[in-house]
């Protein structure tokens, strides 16, 4: 049996020896490990089904790390991560302690920029180029962006400075058709209209002529792309196409076939050589090679693991909670509209976006827009609700205070993905949120402890007339849901439990004051702390920003022990607030507060459970600490 290539190769050096035979072989061996890795490990298999041809070429005809290539999103990176030393490791990608999903500069060399979010691939490589420049280098610098990431504000900011260099820059753009969801927008349609014209066939036509000689064994066929260069200049320049990229001062190339690799190797050498910024517009398929990811590439964008696809449950997500509710208040509300990020899909909204179309505004990964376009909205008398993911919701920070907040406009932010998000890790984690928001006049912040409870808020902010902002998880709602149901008042506090264990009005032993997503398993900790004839109260908080005041100072001045759980960053948020609010400075009354929320870090990837349990946010994690720190509670106190 014929060895395997990818396991066999010292990669990526070896790539430039291989015929032509060799590198298609090499492209089969990446597809089928990328759908391995999406049986074992979940994550995006139809994105990195889509560019192996690419990145084969990319690590054959360029010297990384040498030369630099910065991936856009960097969610399609795992043929990248396999032809740089990580074969041996590729199966626990997105696992806890494994590979990041995305690039990442600590991990490897190969990483020359790590990303998670949208649209700043142009931006970093351009200050790569320029200081590559400043300190007389000579290697390339390649940046590879996507079609809808092309059409975000802060691409378009980069293209806009790609003019004053004058040297090699080299801009791929990876012309799929797709983001998550189809891409929006007028850059899509002009980008659509380049790939659908003649043009394109033509030059395939010509580029499949002028390669067919090539044989598929034998020579290295980075030797043979060599003598096919100047040809293919040629070709590129005999196609007339007025083009926008090129009033951005870009050499235009394109379209070209993403999955012929003599064509990308060729057009790479070619782009190369040239003396100042040049754009390769490439045509993939999402999903390439995997009929089931190409049948259904947004099923496919990011997906589970197999051993994970059986869910027992049968509890619904906050994502389906919320997308049912939007259709009951829709019907109800005229005023109503729903706007999203390119996140239709994992928002819960397909279903409205199907019946209330004209109702619903996907704006396209385009976060800072859609936050002022919300806006735009209320003061125009419609009641906004903007759907965003609380890592996404960081991009549109200055709208949330200038454009909404300041001008106290009735715009709803439904915050997704709040608190640890599991495989995605430090990009995707939204635990940054109640520490940006807190500081921000005029805006009301709420927490749900379960979908019946989202559902109340959801409710509640419609006759609101400021803005409000309302995170919850991406999870399941608690088996709990709606046990306790208790009516929504602004800046109520909700008592979810309490027993003084004697029946007297001696104080708490334990007070925990529970945000959002820890409300019910601090409720379960103190069910066991009641076992232990340890007298405690949970209050759920609800209404993070007002605070109910009077609720916590009566309960906290009958508490030897205050505990305030979250599920955000250690600094800046509830605890923070909380102490401010109550005006706690005295040092033995702030003693008595204790803190259990996540480090001041960038947390890794892994399960929720997991880092939950690494971080102390777990059921286990939070009674061990609270009976450790009663252990050693003076007598007297």
């Amino acid at each position: 049996m014929e060895k395997r290539l990818l396991e066999n190769l010292s990669l990526p050096q070896d790539l430039k020896k291989l015929s032509k035979a060799k590198l298609e072989q090499l492209a089969i061996e990446l597809r089928e490990k990328i759908i391995e890795i999406g049986d074992v490990c979940g994550g995006h298999v139809a994105s990195n089904l889509g560019v192996v041809e690419l990145t084969l070429a990319l690590h054959t005809v360029f010297d990384s790390p040498k030369d630099q290539i910065v991936w856009d999103v960097a969610h399609q990176c795992y043929s990248h991560k396999m032809l740089t030393g990580r074969q041996d490791k590729i199966l626990t990608i997105r696992q806890f302690k494994g590979l990041s999903g995305f690039t990442k500069i600590s991990e490897s060399e190969h990483d020359v920029f790590g990303a998670g979010h949208s649209s700043t691939s142009i931006s970093a490589a351009l200050g790569l180029a320029h200081a590559r420049d400043l300190q007389h280098k000579k290697n390339a610098v390649i940046a590879v962006i996507g079609d809808s990431s092309f059409a975000n504000g802060m691409a378009f900011e980069a293209l806009n400075n790609v003019e004053k260099l004058k040297t090699n820059f080299i801009c791929i753009l990876n012309d799929n058709d797709m983001s998550i969801s189809k891409p929006i927008g007028s850059m899509s349609k002009y980008i659509t209209s380049v790939r659908t014209s003649q043009v394109y066939n033509k030059a395939k036509r010509k580029f499949e002529k002028l390669f067919k000689r090539i044989p598929k064994i034998g020579v290295p066929l980075t030797r043979r792309i060599e003598k096919m260069v100047e040809r293919l200049r040629h070709v590129v320049l005999d196609m007339k196409f007025d083009v926008l990229f090129e009033e951005f001062g870009f050499k235009y190339l394109g379209p070209l076939d993403g999955h012929d690799v003599l064509v990308m190797m060729a057009a790479l050498k070619y782009a190369k050589s040239y003396k100042g910024p040049i754009m390769l517009h490439v045509i993939t398929q999402k999903g390439k090679g995997y009929t089931p990811a190409e049948d259904n590439p947004t099923k496919y964008h990011g997906i589970q693991p197999k051993k994970n696809k059986r869910i027992t449950s049968n509890l619904i997500t906050y994502q389906e909670v919320f997308g049912e509710e939007m259709l009951k208040i829709a019907k109800k509300r005229k005023e109503v509209v729903a706007i999203t990020p390119a996140m239709t899909e994992g928002s819960g909204l397909v279903e409205f976006a199907k019946k209330y179309a004209k109702r619903f505004y996907d704006v396209g990964i385009a976060e800072g827009h859609a936050v002022t376009f919300a806006a735009g909205l209320a003061r125009g008398g419609l009641k906004p609700v903007l759907t965003i993911y609380s890592t996404f919701l960081q991009r549109g920070f200055d709208q949330v205070v200038h454009d909404v907040c300041l001008q106290n406009l009735g715009v709803v932010l439904a915050i997704d993905r709040a608190g640890f998000v599991g495989a995605d890790g430090p990009t995707h984690h939204g635990i940054f949120d109640y520490s940006y928001l807190l500081p921000i006049p005029n805006l009301t912040i709420l927490a749900p402890k379960d979908g019946t409870e989202l559902r109340q808020m959801l409710n509640w902010a419609m006759e609101y007339k400021g803005p409000v902002s309302i995170r919850y998880p991406r999870s399941r709602v608690p088996l709990e849901d709606g046990t306790v149901n208790t009516k929504l008042s602004k800046g109520k506090a909700e008592v979810i439990f309490e027993n003084r264990g004697d029946k007297t009005k001696k104080p708490y032993q334990v007070l925990l004051l529970a945000a959002g997503s820890m409300v019910w398993p601090a409720v379960r900790v103190t069910e066991r702390l009641d076992e232990k004839k340890v007298s405690v109260a949970v209050i759920n908080l609800r209404f993070i920003k007002p605070l109910d005041i009077k609720l916590l100072k009566e309960y906290v001045e009958q508490a030897k022990l205050i505990y305030v759980l979250e599920e955000g960053s250690v600094i800046g948020g509830v605890y923070a607030y909380i102490l401010e609010q109550l005006d706690i400075e005295d040092s033995k009354a702030r003693n008595m507060f204790k803190q259990i929320a996540l480090p001041d870090k960038f947390l890794e990837h892994g399960s929720v459970d997991q880092l939950k349990d690494k971080y102390g946010l777990s059921e286990e994690k939070i009674l061990a600490r609270i009976l450790g720190d009663l252990s050693i509670l003076p007598k007297s106190v």
